[in-house]
């Protein structure tokens, strides 16, 4: 890891010696463009009580983000550049932590690609700290343990054949596994826990991702989502289910109806 007060800082909180946390306390670790700036999201952490290393991205962020293993990983830039594909393709790939994406830009289109990149919530610079500080307070909240489920508990979803797996986080098709991104499985686990109620795409985003979309921004990135998730269902060798599309309205998931080949008259029994 670098040494030099050039290359990054540590905000709040740093333990002697080292930029790895104390055991109570959580890290963060802020990767910028450069241009960027997330004079915003800083107080906010430290507010949080989250030591945070905050550093310019470039080729050794990866091997810094694996050696800390931080629980909460921030990039911030401007979402429109294709830079920023690359800033999240190297942070996702690099641990478990939470990742926050800040835009310094307003893009639509590159808040979509960071969702679907692997971004867990998208927020701009321009949001109000308090907007920050609660999108980041509920990622922090699904960092706590859950309390242990009854031996006999049920962590399965089934539709038809189509398994919903919440354990081990994996569709199946009648045995085979559905090859989703982490957003599209939660977008079938939320679809399957309202089995044949139609959800609206705002509802769907709202589940699974912690920002505020208006209908058009929804509608544009559920369209991509199930477009993709269907791809993968009609790859499988066999299907059960599927998503249905009520137009105006949403997307429901349901059984598909066996389709039963009426027998021609003196057809064999």
């Amino acid at each position: 890891m670098p040494t030099s007060a050039s290359s990054y800082r540590i905000i709040e909180g740093n333990p002697p010696e080292s930029a790895l946390p104390l055991p109570a306390q959580r890290l963060a670790i802020v990767l910028s463009n450069g241009d960027s700036t997330s004079l915003t999201l800083l107080p906010v952490l430290a507010g949080l009580g989250i030591i945070t290393i905050e550093r310019p991205f470039d080729g050794e962020s990866a091997g810094i983000i694996a050696a800390a293993r931080p629980e909460l990983l921030a990039i911030v830039c401007d979402l429109a550049d294709p830079a920023a594909s690359r800033m999240l393709s190297t942070v996702v790939g690099s641990g478990p932590a939470r990742i926050v994406a800040l835009d310094t830009g307003r893009s639509v289109t590159g808040s979509v690609a960071a969702f679907e990149l692997g971004a867990d919530t998208v927020l701009s610079v321009l949001d109000d700290a308090r907007v920050i500080r609660a999108a980041i307070g509920a990622l922090l909240r699904r960092l706590e343990p859950a309390s242990p489920a009854p031996a006999d508990a049920s962590r399965c979803t089934r539709i038809g054949d189509l398994v919903i797996d919440l354990d081990t986080c994996e569709v199946r098709e009648s045995g085979e596994t559905v090859p989703l991104t982490r957003t599209e499985f939660r977008i079938v686990s939320y679809l399957a826990s309202h089995a044949g109620s139609v959800r609206s795409p705002g509802q769907i985003l709202s589940a699974i991702h912690d920002y505020t979309y208006t209908d058009a921004e929804a509608q544009q990135a559920v369209k991509v989502y199930v477009r993709r998730i269907r791809q993968k269902l009609d790859a499988c060798t066999t299907r059960s289910a599927e998503i249905v599309t009520t137009r105006a309205f949403g997307y429901r998931l349901q059984a598909i109806a066996l389709r039963t080949v009426p027998t021609s008259p003196g057809a064999a029994a």
